[in-house]
């Protein structure tokens, strides 16, 4: 028997409260046969040409394919199929979507191009549900935590510098650890303020305010700072070599990176001095 997926996989208002959230975490793409287009750090290759809705949430890039087929490394599915493939590196997989859940969650400006797809889709997946072809799954690839927890969570996890990192370590740990304090030196060495916010803890941010685009302007506010220090950014450019003490990084023998886990990602809990 044919498993689907419920629509909270990648319905666009599965997560309450978050709507300019899910509009910086979901796009409608239309696709030639034979391009290839990045999403949400993951690759997709259009077999023919091919429409479909893409969503990011804090462990998962979702392609639900309206029409057409799309493959994600070897894996393809055609209409009314979702390639779900998990940030960490794991390997994509293939289930069906809810298509008339799907589609009472458009925003008004997809409708034109994603009613009438989503509209066949639902007629057929109602037949096939009558017949006992398909049964839902109990799965959310569009918040896979509790809705708050995923409204909150994609403030700190789904900016680009993150997700790289997340697809670039594999899921291993320690790669991830030296990634990170790599990208952030060079982050600071550049004067890449949006890079380094986006690596700085959280938590010392989010409890001030319910707003996420607040305790974020406090964390790109000390970002700025540290991009302001000479001495610091000077270090960072040089190049240099971290040299790993657990969760510690001295960077250039002139300043301690303490890391800290959130939710499988790493991010800056404090740069130090070393003397």
């Amino acid at each position: 028997m044919r498993k689907w997926m419920l629509p909270g996989a990648i319905a666009l208002s599965g997560v309450a409260g978050a709507a300019a959230a899910q509009d910086r975490h979901s796009e409608l793409i239309t696709m030639a046969a034979g391009e290839e287009r990045e999403v949400f750090g993951t690759t997709f290759r259009a077999e023919d040409p091919s429409t479909a809705i893409f969503a990011l949430s804090s462990e998962l890039v979702t392609a639900a394919i309206l029409s057409g087929a799309l493959a994600q490394g070897d894996t393809r599915a055609h209409a009314g199929e979702a390639l779900v493939t998990p940030i960490d590196g794991q390997a994509t997989r293939r289930y069906g979507f809810d298509a008339e859940r799907l589609s009472a969650s458009l925003p008004p400006q997809w409708q034109s191009a994603a009613e009438a797809p989503l509209a066949a889709l639902s007629a057929r997946q109602q037949r096939r549900a009558f017949w006992g072809l398909i049964e839902p799954l109990g799965v959310n690839a569009r918040a896979p935590v509790a809705p708050e927890a995923e409204a909150f969570r994609s403030a700190y996890l789904g900016n680009p510098t993150i997700l790289a990192l997340r697809r670039a370590a594999g899921g291993d740990r320690a790669r991830l650890a030296s990634l990170t304090v790599q990208r952030f030196a060079e982050a600071l060495g550049a004067g890449d303020t949006a890079a380094v916010a986006d690596l700085i803890d959280p938590a010392p941010f989010s409890g001030a305010s319910a707003d996420p685009d607040l305790w974020q302007s406090a964390r790109y506010n000390v970002a700025a700072r540290l991009v302001g220090e000479s001495a610091l950014v000077q270090v960072m450019a040089s190049g240099t070599t971290a040299d790993a003490q657990g969760t510690s990084f001295d960077v250039g023998g002139a300043f301690r990176i303490a890391l800290v886990e959130r939710d499988r990602a790493l991010f800056v809990a404090a740069v130090e001095p070393l003397s």
